[in-house]
């Protein structure tokens, strides 16, 4: 099931003329997630995307987001943003480069110097002129007034979320009721708000980090970002590990850990943090999936979240 609005290259490629007043060239579909649609197009010497989708938020939120950019951490600037078929679109400057999670294990080994910058970029990231935890909107400000509030709120299934639903359909999910109950009541007891407030991606394995010469090229899709704990991001590629066996992710926490040392950062409570991030993770993935009506995939994320959570 795809939320967003689903043109095709012929259509993309009207609008594109109407917009610029000029037929663009090279018009191709080059991605598309749960929520958008992306096409690459070049206009006259400049190589552009955009992407069309249904949530205008996560484009605004792409548009305040490359404030946060430096080298470590290039985000490609939003030109412009606006109203397009059934929802809007969003035109961006086009950054070439191989998916993170494409890379062969010698060439993410490579880049992982480049992944841990990127990653302390994000947790150093100013956000003095910024409030709440928990996911920022159009306003760059987030709704919950702690850590523990975003993450409890896993368990809500209320009418403006998008995925509004999903507890009826997991109701009826093979063993994901139960998977979610238990979760839920260990996320409750190792819940903390004792963490630092920094800026989370929350989403980089996903086609949203684009690598070339051994470093990261382009950060992108802010939509699911978040004000939090910064071992969200590293809890992340954890869980996500047993999908991506040539991504070696002992060897980016041993080196985010060794860069920690380094600057004579020590994150308090870390294992009890992560569990807790951990859970949220499973938690809201088997939300997502009872959404999309996916009981298998529901049931590899209860298992993963299981064996995470004890060690194995």
């Amino acid at each position: 099931m795809m939320d967003t609005p689903e043109p095709t290259i012929r259509q993309a490629r009207d609008f594109l003329a109407g917009y610029f007043g000029a037929a663009p060239t090279g018009v191709a579909l080059i991605g598309e997630g749960a929520w958008s649609r992306c096409f690459g197009f070049r206009r006259g010497d400049e190589e552009l995307v955009i992407r069309f989708g249904r949530y205008v938020d996560d484009f605004r939120k792409d548009q305040l987001a490359a404030a946060f950019a430096t080298p470590d951490l290039p985000i490609p600037p939003v030109l412009a943003v606006g109203d397009a078929f059934d929802g809007y679109f969003a035109i961006s400057r086009r950054v070439h480069g191989v998916p993170l999670e494409n890379l062969s294990s010698t060439e993410w080994l490579a880049v992982v110097p480049s992944i841990v910058a990127a990653l302390e970029a994000m947790r150093t990231a100013d956000l003095s002129s910024k409030s709440g935890f928990g996911g920022w909107g159009s306003e760059g400000q987030a709704p919950c007034a702690s850590w523990s509030a975003h993450l409890l709120a896993v368990g809500e299934d209320t009418p403006d979320r998008r995925t509004h639903g999903w507890r009826a359909r997991l109701a009826n999910s093979p063993g994901g009721d139960a998977a979610f109950t238990w979760g839920f009541g260990l996320l409750k007891q190792v819940v903390s708000d004792a963490v630092p407030r920094c800026l989370l991606h929350c989403d980089l394995i996903n086609r949203n980090v684009l690598v070339d010469g051994g470093r990261i090229t382009a950060v992108f899709d802010w939509g699911c970002s978040l004000y939090g704990d910064h071992l969200y991001d590293l809890a992340w590629f954890e869980f996500w590990a047993s999908w991506y066996p040539e991504l070696d992710i002992r060897c980016l926490r041993s080196e985010l850990e060794r860069r920690w040392r380094e600057v004579g950062y020590a994150p308090a409570d870390k294992e009890a943090r992560l569990l807790a991030c951990y859970l949220h993770i499973g938690l809201d993935h088997l939300a997502y999936n009872a959404y999309r009506g996916d009981p298998s995939a529901g049931a590899e994320v209860a298992a993963r979240m299981r064996a995470i959570v004890s060690g194995a």
